[in-house]
């Protein structure tokens, strides 16, 4: 690319101090620029072509990046220890303050008490 920059800046008049000058341009120098960029043209096409097909072996006819089926609310009571209404008033609830025993189990959420607190009044 230095050539045709430096051939391109001579044309206007400019003297670029690296490559061919417009005056000096010859149809071999030219030629053998061309050949260079089909020659790694073609190594980039080959090594794009390798890739795709080592890609189709290894990888091919799977459908790696599909959605997981989405989860219930009874799936995760089940999973939760907790009942399927539990988990909706924890889902409803735009700020959760959940409790949590040793072990891990929850033992109290703040859903869980306005839930009780609106079906006492």
């Amino acid at each position: 690319m230095r050539h045709v920059v430096s051939v391109g800046l001579s044309y206007f008049g400019v003297a670029a101090p690296w490559g061919l000058q417009y005056g000096e341009l010859r149809v071999a120098d030219v030629l053998q620029n061309l050949r260079i960029y089909a020659v790694v043209i073609l190594v980039n096409g080959a090594v794009f072509v390798e890739w795709a097909l080592y890609n189709q072996v290894m990888f091919g006819n799977r459908n790696r990046r599909r959605r997981s089926e989405p989860i219930t609310p009874a799936e995760m009571a089940v999973f939760f220890e907790l009942t399927p209404d539990q988990v909706t008033a924890c889902q409803a609830e735009r700020r959760n303050v959940m409790v949590h025993d040793e072990v891990g189990h929850l033992t109290g959420c703040d859903a869980f008490k306005k839930r009780e607190t609106a079906a006492g009044t």
